[in-house]
């Protein structure tokens, strides 16, 4: 299976540790760090939709959107069936072809909560902290995310 990735460093890890094929889409910087993952990296941008049909020449099954700006109607050029689409920002996109936008939140239970910590606490699983905030700074910290370009989460300290 061929996986279409945006910016969704815990899934693309889980779904290389199932053995799935990832192409993660994302900027030049952060190829290095995709492959470090176990994804094949592509670098978005024009010519994207034909950079991803060469490396996956049979075609793509599923796709994960958390940009947005097309990734949905670029997934259904490629040939992904609506229901293999997940996008957590592109909910236009997901209203006109009919695809999911809930993305793990269905999953998202307690014991399914619980696992991903004891991987992450084992190390089995990265979670990379682009910056952190002190809680009294929280507009800062939503004016670093609005910029889209950060490579991992934003976390808030309370004390």
């Amino acid at each position: 299976m061929t996986t279409t990735v945006g910016r969704i460093s815990l899934a693309v890890q889980l779904l290389c540790r199932a053995g799935v094929r990832v192409l993660a889409v994302a900027g030049s910087a952060n190829q290095n760090w995709l492959a470090s993952l176990g994804a094949e990296p592509v670098v978005y941008g024009d010519g994207l939709e034909e950079r991803l049909r060469t490396r996956a020449p049979n075609g793509v099954d599923a796709s994960i959107d958390a940009f947005g700006d097309g990734y949905v109607e670029l997934a259904i050029k490629l040939g992904v069936a609506p229901v293999r689409i997940n996008t957590v920002v592109g909910f236009l996109g997901a209203r006109r072809f009919g695809t999911r936008s809930d993305g793990g939140m269905a999953a998202a239970t307690a014991e399914v909560l619980a696992e991903l910590a004891a991987m992450i606490a084992a190390g089995e699983l990265i979670v990379e902290i682009s910056a952190t905030f002190p809680v009294e700074q929280v507009r800062e910290a939503y004016a670093k995310l609005a910029e889209r370009h950060t490579r991992g989460k934003i976390a808030l300290r309370m004390r």
